[in-house]
């Protein structure tokens, strides 16, 4: 997927309502800026879970409370190297 995305008078980026809903951005969740020379990338600043606790020999991981549509994150990923692959 591809946005074009304005940056306004304070310095701020609006994501358009399509963009939140794909990457299942809700207010409060925190993003990361990851820059390089020609490109700023925009991913969730997931935490890293260092504990968890064994459950009936299962790992369980404490919840994050971060919402997210695996199947939809999934094709939005597949979609987008598809994309970058055609580009090239």
């Amino acid at each position: 997927m591809t946005a074009t995305l304005t940056i306004d008078d304070a310095g701020q980026i609006c994501l358009p309502e399509s963009l939140k809903r794909v990457f299942g951005v809700e207010p409060g969740v925190r993003l990361r800026a990851e820059v390089t020379a020609h490109r700023i990338e925009i991913v969730k600043d997931i935490p890293v879970v260092t504990a968890g606790e064994l459950e009936n020999g299962v790992l369980v991981l404490p919840k994050l409370g971060i919402k997210m549509d695996a199947a939809a994150a999934i094709r939005a990923d597949r979609d987008e190297q598809a994309e970058r692959a055609l580009s090239r």
